[in-house]
């Protein structure tokens, strides 16, 4: 069995489930703070990275490249191991991947090179994603909860831009 490769920065999170060879983003860092995650507390996460220049054109906004990559989702995929042993399947939620205000306590954006925030995944260069979030614990039932994300451009290859998972426990008030 192949050892699980880490993503690098301060965080618990591995590639996959799609192999980091196949992934179109070269990762400089993923911050997650704090780590481990604390329920009821805003968490943010802090992803860096590069798109190689020559990468997948048909899912552009424009003919313009700076216009960035409207078809782009993230897929957020959650499982969980209870203290009591029971378990439950894998749940999923795919969005578009572009900066958006879910509630107060939630928020994605994406930033281009030089920092702006903008609409859309850019089609090369540095990106930074950014998100805050907070996992209240009346809906949450303590044990090991498993996360993966899995980030396509949405072109006509299904291009994996990222897929990280990472495991840990979370205490919550559900029984």
């Amino acid at each position: 069995m192949t050892k699980a490769e880490l993503v690098p920065g301060h965080n618990n999170a591995t590639y996959g489930p799609v192999a980091k060879n196949e992934q179109l983003l070269s990762v400089e860092f993923l911050e997650i703070a704090p780590t481990p995650i604390i329920a009821d507390r805003v968490f943010f996460v802090y992803l860096r990275g590069w798109i190689p220049s020559r990468t997948p054109s048909s899912n552009l906004k424009s003919s313009d490249s700076n216009s960035g990559r409207m078809n782009a989702t993230l897929k957020v995929t959650s499982s969980a191991v209870y203290l009591d042993g029971s378990s439950d399947h894998s749940e999923s939620l795919i969005i578009p991947l572009k900066s958006t205000v879910f509630n107060d306590a939630a928020h994605l954006v994406i930033r281009d090179e030089i920092g702006k925030e903008v609409d859309y995944l850019p089609s090369t260069g540095r990106v930074d994603v950014l998100l805050d979030f907070q996992i209240p614990t009346m809906f949450l039932r303590s044990g090991d909860w498993t996360f993966e994300v899995d980030a396509r451009l949405g072109d006509d290859g299904d291009t994996c831009l990222f897929a990280f998972g990472l495991t840990q426990g979370l205490i919550g008030e559900l029984r």
